[in-house]
């Protein structure tokens, strides 16, 4: 792919994950601050070939579609597309929900794009909320003080169950930050601003919380209830909610359930998405469902349930794209998990294998932030994850497990993680089998002991891990309670005690928080090397903010080894310590070879400061310990070597994600951070992407069906399950219908019938 042109933001640099920097001010806006910049127009020059027009405020679906003559809606356009066309949105907002299945062809792809200069949004929100929000809202009788209902009625909200009664999500439109979704309606009426929720009562009505300003759908009046009170948490200073509170005043973004995504591609092949806005979606905000070699580039998605869900593609690539998800400022891991929606940035797919699951995703240069949950690629083969940004993710940032299928088979794994920012979040590497399964075997010896089937590995090269700022986890339960925000995040972590995936853990850089229990440097480095799983540890800097760093090894008999990396401590209370591992101390290690040339001494960075607010560059300085100092001979899988060779990188390794004198990698949405999170000036050339995965060749893509099956299932539909991981093993489109009858009339729709 050919570089781009640096994407222009209307409030110019960023402070990373805090303050908008520049002349913007909070006064300028109603609600709050952004904490995130603002999409702008693209200056992405028109394209050659074939052009098609749309409109939202001057076009006429009874046009031609030319540019003179646009049409006027989306939904008609993409049924008029061929291969080789482009679709040009002329800048506006188009309240619309579509669906479309495009085939176009590998010499003449099908594009739907903006128009160059044009700002483009897709919205799936309710138009009256942003339109004529003075009349949309009345204040709310029988509520308390500062709630409002909607003055319309909603009946095809779609709330129904459990999650699903959470019937509206929203944004602010000022500074497209989220409005809590809320489950209970005492929550959204309570004066609580504490955690005061224990044990079974997390998901429970018994008792309130209030979540910060949100939305409430009654499903037996068919209303939607708001209310914008502040929050008042002394831990949370300028982060707290102190916007206006009567939604008359103020337009929002109001999604239902029952809207569905706002866009939808079904099983479409060889289509690029560039330089759109996405947002007011309860549910997926855009979902790609199946499909092949589909390109997004230029994107900025406001997330529902999800920002992507993305399951079943063969070769999928995603460049300069943000990602945002439901947590605010004020926002807590407690409330989205368990008085709201447990939402993801990217699902690429369930627990368990579906039979077509993707291969070949790329993700380069975007930003996944502000959710309780991050990217899931856990059963998808081969993925190549680089110069992204991972932020403000509550829970588990990656998810990353591979379970095993019906057939016995593994499907995921063979993931590539290098050149990454991962900046506070709780588990940055996430494992866990969840409702899924790992397959068990055996050793090969006659006294066989039981492993697990794993996926085919991950390599996680020259990333920073900063865990300088806390995690959004610790709610104070009380004014008596700690009132900051403590809780910091940690490399890697699991769920009920799974065999983790084989990971290479090469040249990173980890600015570490807690002090790791039962751990080699940083939790997740050495710990759970039960049941088969296979680990390399090499030429890492760990820089422990509190206590020292981890120094237990697992027993000599696991697929480990350890050396080259430098550990540090900055914690004042530890003193300066002639530091080595118990087991270098006490005892030989496990294995004479492990940590022979680890080294306990300041990596000496070019700046460091232990706020998490001052910019950092984690280059080494002259006379580091750690120039010159990793071990060359790496134990490694053969033909990584790009992901842990650098140019700059004269005579032996140095240790860490950043050689001295090399330039800093750029990261995030056309490159405007750096490896460390400083902004780029906005004036700086766009770095060009080098895409590791070609197009998966048609030759190799399933089938085309032009009708799909569906399986309609009553209870306890045992064969369901079976039945659907076999059709779609054999690349049928599958449809499921759950506990409803299918009409005759529909018949014709569906090319394969299956009642269970």
């Amino acid at each position: 792919m050919s570089s781009r042109p640096l994407l222009r933001w209307c409030l110019g640099l960023a402070l990373l994950g805090s303050t908008i920097a520049g002349s913007s001010s909070a006064a300028e806006f109603t609600s709050h601050a952004p904490v995130r910049p603002l999409p702008q127009a693209s200056s992405r020059p028109l394209a050659a070939g074939p052009a098609k027009f749309v409109d939202a405020t001057n076009g006429d679906d009874a046009n031609d579609g030319s540019e003179a003559k646009p049409w006027r809606t989306l939904g008609l356009a993409v049924t008029k597309l061929q291969p080789g066309d482009t679709l040009y949105l002329r800048g506006g907002v188009y309240y619309e929900h579509v669906r479309a299945k495009l085939v176009g062809t590998a010499e003449q792809p099908i594009t739907i794009r903006a128009y160059p200069g044009e700002l483009v949004t897709l919205d799936g929100g309710l138009p009256e909320f942003q339109l004529d929000h003075a009349a949309s809202w009345e204040p709310d009788s029988n509520g308390v003080a500062g709630e409002y209902r909607s003055t319309k009625t909603y009946p095809d909200a779609g709330a129904t169950a459990g999650d699903l009664k959470i019937g509206a999500v929203g944004l602010f439109i000022d500074s497209l930050l989220p409005l809590h979704g809320y489950w209970h309606h005492p929550d959204l009426q309570s004066d609580n601003p504490y955690w005061t929720l224990g044990g079974g009562e997390k998901t429970k009505p018994d008792a309130h919380v209030y979540c910060g300003p949100g939305l409430w759908f009654n499903p037996e009046t068919s209303r939607i209830h708001c209310r914008l009170a502040h929050t008042k948490l002394p831990g949370l200073g300028e982060n707290n909610y102190t916007g206006e509170t009567d939604p008359r005043k103020i337009p929002l973004v109001v999604a239902t359930y029952g809207a569905g995504p706002v866009l939808k591609l079904q099983h479409s092949r060889y289509v690029r998405l560039q330089d759109l806005v996405l947002r007011g979606a309860r549910t997926e905000t855009l979902s790609l469902d199946g499909g092949a070699n589909l390109e997004l580039d230029g994107l900025t998605i406001y997330g529902g349930g999800a920002c992507l869900g993305a399951p079943g593609i063969h070769g999928l690539r995603v460049a300069n794209t943000a990602c945002r998800g439901l947590a605010g400022p004020w926002t807590f891991r407690g409330s989205l998990k368990y008085r709201s929606l447990e939402s993801r940035i990217i699902r690429t797919g369930g627990w368990d294998p579906t039979g077509d699951d993707g291969r070949n995703y790329e993700f380069a240069n975007c930003e996944f932030t502000d959710s309780v949950d991050g990217v899931f690629i856990g059963n998808i083969h081969r993925v190549a994850f680089h110069h992204n940004l991972v932020e403000n993710i509550s829970d588990d940032a990656v998810f990353v497990t591979s379970n095993t299928a019906y057939d016995g088979t593994t499907p995921g794994g063979g993931s590539w993680f290098y050149q990454n920012r991962f900046a506070r979040n709780l588990t940055c590497f996430a494992f866990g089998v969840g409702h899924g399964r790992q397959k068990a075997i055996g050793d090969g010896q006659s006294n066989a002991t039981t492993k697990r089937q794993l996926g085919e590995g991950m390599w996680i090269a020259r990333n920073v891990f900063d865990f300088r700022r806390s995690v959004m986890y610790h709610w104070p339960t009380g004014p008596d309670d700690v009132q900051e925000i403590v809780s910091l995040g940690r490399f890697a972590g699991d769920h009920g005690s799974p065999a983790r995936e084989r990971m290479e853990i090469v040249h990173n850089t980890v600015l570490a928080g807690d002090t790791p229990r039962y751990e080699y440097g940083t939790d997740g480095f050495s710990g759970a090397m039960q049941q088969g799983t296979r680990r390399r540890v090499y030429n890492n800097i760990i820089y422990q903010m509190k206590g020292l760093p981890g120094d237990y090894l697992p027993p000599g008999d696991t697929d480990y080894a350890v050396d080259g990396n430098l550990l540090w401590s900055i914690d004042a209370t530890v003193g300066t310590v002639d530091w080595k591992p118990r087991y270098l101390k006490d005892k030989a290690p496990p294995k004479p070879e492990w940590a022979a040339h680890d080294k306990y001494a300041d990596p000496l960075f070019v700046a460091y400061d232990a706020d998490w607010r001052k910019p950092v560059d984690l280059r080494l300085r002259d006379g580091s310990s750690a120039i010159d100092g990793g071990v060359s001979a790496l134990d490694v899988e053969p033909g990584r070597g790009l992901l842990y060779a650098v140019s700059e990188d004269q005579g032996a390794p140095d240790v860490g994600a950043l050689a001295r004198g090399s330039e800093i990698p750029r990261i995030g949405c056309f490159g405007r951070f750096d490896l460390c999170g400083n902004p780029v000036p906005a004036d700086s050339k766009s770095q060009a992407i080098a895409w590791q995965f070609a197009p998966v060749p048609t030759a190799e893509l399933p089938p085309l069906v032009d009708k799909p099956a569906i399986v309609v299932t009553g209870y306890p539909a045992f064969d369901a399950p079976l039945v659907l991981y076999a059709l779609r093993k054999a690349g049928v489109p599958v449809v499921e219908l759950e506990r409803q009858w299918l009409d005759p009339k529909d018949y014709a729709k569906y090319g394969t019938i299956i009642v269970d």
